[in-house]
């Protein structure tokens, strides 16, 4: 499963539930999948004890992330302390809300856009009217074979919208061969309470609506740490939460 705080890290839970009588310790767990270039997880941040019946969701980066159709049915290795006894368990993971294949899909269409050219958002300049400036960076790739992109619009987030609305229409098609090229959407916080800004997730990761070869698909739009920052922040002092 993802909670919505694993989103923008990619990462997911590997939830296990000690169905024994008595209890146990999980050092270890490590997941694999044809879906991943390589095993996820390892170690837990700390030894993790599980009571009888109780159950516990342990975090798993998956960095490792591939495009594949290949079937991606993963698997999780557990390594438990029972004891002074240490046990190797190898178990089929149940993915009933379909995470890696949700997650596959978009590594796919991710990897698509990427392929005519990297879309990001490179800067953010606060205005005086409440309004802040994103800038959105193109590189074309230079591969001639890539076909064509068109950028079709910004999706808001939990946050952020766009001062003409919930999203904001871009219109722009992207050759492989194109110049580097810049577009510029007014971003305005959606909502003001102090607790959405502090508790953010994912209020500072837009969604891109594109098209590639005529394909339609959505990926989120890559953004470095400082623009998640400045857009936080922008955020907090448009609605007065900050000196």
């Amino acid at each position: 499963m993802q909670q919505r705080g694993d989103i923008a890290v990619q990462r997911a839970q590997v939830r296990v539930t000690n169905t024994s009588d008595v209890p146990v310790t999980l050092v270890s767990a490590i997941v694999e999948s044809a879906a991943l270039t390589a095993p996820a997880g390892g170690d837990t941040a700390r030894p993790l004890r599980i009571g009888p019946g109780q159950t516990t969701d342990v975090p798993v980066p998956l960095t490792g992330l591939q495009c594949t159709d290949a079937d991606g049915s993963p698997t999780v290795r557990l390594l438990l302390r029972d004891g002074g006894v240490r046990v190797e368990t190898v178990h089929p993971l149940d993915d009933p809300l379909d995470v890696v294949a949700r997650l596959t899909a978009e590594r796919c269409d991710v990897e698509a856009v990427a392929s005519v050219a990297r879309v990001s958002a490179s800067d953010l300049s606060p205005g005086a009217d409440g309004t802040a400036e994103l800038v959105v960076s193109i590189h074309p790739t230079g591969v001639a074979e890539a076909g064509r992109l068109e950028l079709v619009a910004l999706r808001g987030t939990p946050l952020l919208r766009f001062a003409d609305g919930a999203s904001s229409a871009l219109g722009v098609s992207v050759g492989p061969d194109d110049a580097p090229s810049t577009v510029r959407v007014a971003v305005t916080p959606l909502r003001c309470d102090a607790h959405a800004i502090a508790e953010d997730k994912v209020g500072t990761l837009f969604d891109l609506v594109a098209r590639v070869d005529g394909r339609k698909v959505v990926v989120p739009l890559e953004r470095p740490r400082a623009v998640a920052e400045a857009l936080l922040a922008f955020t907090a002092r448009t609605c007065g939460l900050t000196p």
